[in-house]
């Protein structure tokens, strides 16, 4: 089954990628095409696709481990929604999503 997240994580990641390994990784998780098809497509073997779809993926995953930037944005859509939600006091739900920021990723 396809780890659909590895979209989210390439587009955030995907230029550290080499242009043939987001190519790949579009074909599979956007244009849904099969391991064959992208073989085909590319003039190489199933096995090499296999691969090169593996190396990309660990590499996006290996990006967020580091860096952590689709967890941030994640976090901070949910909060933002339930600032939104609450309908509590804008200036004071943003003032909390900045100490937030501060004490998770230091200054803003």
């Amino acid at each position: 089954m396809k780890d659909l997240s590895i979209l989210a994580l390439s587009d955030l990641y995907g230029r550290a990628l080499t242009e043939k390994q987001r190519e790949i990784l579009a074909d599979y998780y956007e244009r849904d095409f099969s391991l064959s098809e992208i073989a085909e497509n590319y003039g190489i073997s199933r096995q090499g696709v296999y691969a090169a779809l593996s190396t990309a993926e660990a590499s996006v995953k290996d990006y967020e481990a580091k860096f952590g930037f689709y967890a941030f944005l994640h976090a901070l859509n949910e909060k933002l929604t339930a600032l939104k939600v609450t309908g509590s006091d804008v200036a004071s739900g943003v003032e909390d999503i900045l100490e937030w920021i501060r004490s998770n990723y230091g200054t803003v």
